[in-house]
């Protein structure tokens, strides 16, 4: 059969040995991070770390320029607001998450919360003319529809799904 595996006649066998042999040694650093818990791939990493790149990038640019001209506060009153109902599993389900998680999502957390304290820093340079998004009409629906669409009826169930929406 094509996908039998191979028998001790097979000259092939010898071949797959050497290969496995000469594999390289799984990297120690991602092994310390466990980043193979929970069978995620490397794509998951980059994303998290190359966000963690850009909350670095916006809180550098606020420091150096001190100033919050041209970034928009509504937005990361939804970010700070999509974190902290996003990751309430920090405090009910601490047990089950690896260092990995429990580091970036307290870090998305501070950093948020960073980002709208420098709001309050820094007022007089924030340009509200141009934030022209109304908090309402986002955040309203989206509490609406976690209330009607949630699998499960409970305040962290409710709350994960309006962070779905947000």
């Amino acid at each position: 059969a094509f996908f039998a595996p191979p028998s001790r006649s097979c000259p092939c066998e010898k071949t797959r040995r050497a290969a496995r042999k000469m594999a390289p040694m799984a990297n120690p650093f991602v092994q310390s991070l466990n980043m193979r818990a929970y069978a995620w791939n490397p794509f998951r990493y980059v994303g998290d770390f190359l966000h963690l790149a850009g909350i670095v990038v916006l809180l550098m640019n606020i420091a150096k320029n001190k100033s919050v001209a041209g970034i928009s506060r509504s937005t990361q009153v939804l970010y700070f607001m999509v974190f902290i109902t996003r990751y309430l599993d920090l405090v009910f389900h601490s047990e089950d998450q690896t260092m990995y998680l429990v580091v970036f999502k307290v870090t998305y957390i501070a950093t948020a919360a960073l980002t709208l304290f420098l709001f309050y820093q820094f007022d007089a340079t924030y340009e509200r003319k141009h934030d022209t998004c109304s908090l309402v009409v986002i955040i309203a629906p989206c509490a609406l529809a976690a209330v009607l669409l949630t699998d499960q009826y409970n305040a962290v169930e409710v709350l994960w799904t309006f962070s779905e929406f947000i």
